[in-house]
């Protein structure tokens, strides 16, 4: 009679362990591939370019200097206009690169809500940019008494169709430290004119 024992081959334990680390490891590399793995519709989403106030940015087909951030209680306009509140006035100079155009896109972003700029007064909003010859205005943000806290992010740019429904060509982005910005009682907007 044959020892079947001593002929069989016995199961390995390290085969099993291999296994099961590889899959771990598969799940793992799964796991991190979702984590950095963009939204969907970021592949048609603008680069933004990063701007400081007093310097020039350009993205694409728009050039902007933003030259001041003003946070206020009142604005007033050169046509008599004026509104009591809570505002955010930045005033720029802005120009296209390659073809004339509209600053059509402009919006503060604080936490998670979106503000327009108003188009009351004076405004530098879908105003229309020279090619090569930047033009000067203000963009007014009218805020809830609470906003003007922590910090905003003010997105310029230039939409690729005129009704709105293709994605911005470029942004500049200006990160707003609404803590360090005094509250003035009333700030000017400025008219719209060629920049000096």
């Amino acid at each position: 009679m044959t020892d079947l024992s001593k002929t069989a081959p016995r199961p390995r334990l390290g085969g099993h362990v291999a296994r099961w680390a590889l899959t771990l490891l598969l799940l793992t590399g799964a796991w991190f591939l979702v984590k950095v793995t963009l939204p969907e519709g970021s592949s048609l989403a603008p680069f933004p370019t990063v701007a400081t106030i007093g310097e020039q940015a350009s993205a694409r087909n728009l050039v902007v200097t933003v030259t001041d951030v003003h946070a206020a209680r009142r604005v007033t306009s050169s046509e008599g206009w004026s509104a009591d509140g809570t505002w955010l006035v930045v005033d720029l100079e802005a120009a296209s690169v390659q073809k004339p155009s509209l600053l059509d896109h402009a919006n503060l972003f604080i936490g998670e809500r979106t503000f327009a700029p108003t188009d009351r007064g004076t405004s530098f909003a879908r105003h229309p940019l020279m090619t090569g010859v930047p033009q000067s205005g203000s963009l007014a943000f009218e805020l809830p008494a609470d906003a003007l806290r922590g910090t905003a992010t003010l997105r310029l740019g230039l939409l690729t169709a005129d009704d709105g429904t293709v994605p911005l060509d470029g942004a500049i982005e200006l990160m707003i430290d609404l803590d360090a910005t005094p509250v003035e009682a009333e700030v000017p907007l400025q008219e719209n004119g060629w920049a000096r």
